[in-house]
């Protein structure tokens, strides 16, 4: 990934981060389906990030292996 969609996913992210916990304070159902709809979502976005992270650092630096083909 680049560095402008790995931006994006923090933002979007923290974002979905953020209105869940907003949404939680609902005292509506629906309102806490969504909050929990949108806590999943945000933790999916991490787990690509995290998973980016790895696999970078597994690749290696560029110019060595995938990364520098």
């Amino acid at each position: 990934m680049n560095q402008e969609t790995i931006d994006r996913l923090d933002t979007i992210g923290q974002q979905l981060h953020d209105r869940a916990l907003a949404l939680s304070q609902s005292k509506s159902q629906e309102g806490q389906d969504y909050a929990l709809m949108m806590s999943a979502l945000a933790t999916l976005a991490t787990a690509v990030r995290t998973l980016d992270d790895n696999v970078t650092r597994l690749d290696g630096p560029k110019g060595i292996g995938a990364a520098g083909s």
